[in-house]
């Protein structure tokens, strides 16, 4: 009986782990960059801007600088 309820508690932790991940939210920052320097400079200064909304790194905002198949970077933000 202990290990059916020890492997029904594994699998729904399995699949709340899961739906954690689906709901995390991701979005390219208005503009592009020539260089990775750029997008960094702009991603260290803690401020997004994205479809007009003001994003900020105090409210759990993390950035990465992605390069396109263009050779611009864009930064995406997450969190």
């Amino acid at each position: 009986m202990r290990k059916t309820l020890a492997l029904t508690a594994m699998s729904l932790g399995i699949a709340g782990l899961g739906a954690a991940t689906a709901h995390a939210e991701t979005l390219t920052v208005d503009g592009n960059y020539a260089t990775v320097d750029g997008c960094a400079a702009d991603g260290n200064n803690g401020q997004f801007q994205s479809g007009g909304v003001q994003l900020r790194g105090e409210d759990g905002w993390q950035w990465r600088c992605d390069q396109g198949a263009d050779g611009l970077w864009y930064m995406t933000i997450f969190r």
